[in-house]
């Protein structure tokens, strides 16, 4: 695990919740990169918690792929190649999107439409600041909030499995500043779409933009 980072205790959730979240974030956001080995131990004393809830959480990692653990060895951080991220797992993020999105935009609300451009506008600071990381916290949120949405049994938690995939490949690999405006224009333009309701449209524009 790259010494630089520390895991540290944030919240009041569950520890496990707590834990899950924390690696989590830690992997998609490249802060322990694939191939590094992260230890029960290591986390449990940074984070001031037992090793059970560090246990519980990566299990649930390695269901979602991130992670993989041999018995009684160390867990390492999964390594996806950009061929596995562009012929599986970004397909099948636009299919679940799709349907997420076609689902979701017949019940929503005024505060759904207002909740989802106040995150563009903070999409919009990142990209003033050039904040890789807001930016993809955002991206994220607008998406999740999508698929949460929709309902259904199943879908979030296999919309789970996929992005983190894609996005910890976005934050490594980083974005030209000049990108960061096209993302929010194409955020804005898919918030106008889900105002209008199109189905098409709404396909064809994740077809576009989901990579």
């Amino acid at each position: 695990m790259s010494v630089e980072f520390r895991f540290e205790k944030k919240s009041s959730q569950s520890l496990r919740e707590v834990a899950y979240e924390s690696i989590r974030e830690a992997i998609i956001k490249g802060n322990i990169k694939p191939g590094d080995r992260i230890r029960e131990a290591d986390i449990s004393e940074q984070m001031g918690i037992s090793r059970g809830p560090i246990r519980e959480a990566f299990r649930q990692l390695e269901q979602e792929g991130l992670v993989f653990s041999h018995p009684y060895r160390e867990t390492v951080v999964t390594e996806i190649s950009n061929e596995e991220v562009d012929q599986v797992f970004v397909p099948i993020r636009r299919i679940v999107e799709s349907y997420a999105a076609k689902r979701a935009h017949v019940n929503f609300t005024k505060q759904d439409f207002d909740y989802l451009h106040t995150i563009i506008v903070d999409m919009e600071k990142a990209s003033s600041n050039d904040d890789l990381d807001l930016m993809s916290e955002q991206d994220l949120k607008f998406h999740q909030f999508l698929v949460q949405k929709a309902g259904g049994p199943g879908l979030l938690p296999i919309w789970n499995s996929i992005v983190g995939k894609i996005h910890s490949r976005f934050l490594y690999q980083g974005i030209k500043h000049e990108s960061f405006y096209n993302v929010v224009k194409e955020h804005y333009s898919y918030l106008q779409l889900l105002h209008e309701g199109d189905p098409k449209k709404i396909d064809e524009h994740l077809d576009r933009h989901i990579t």
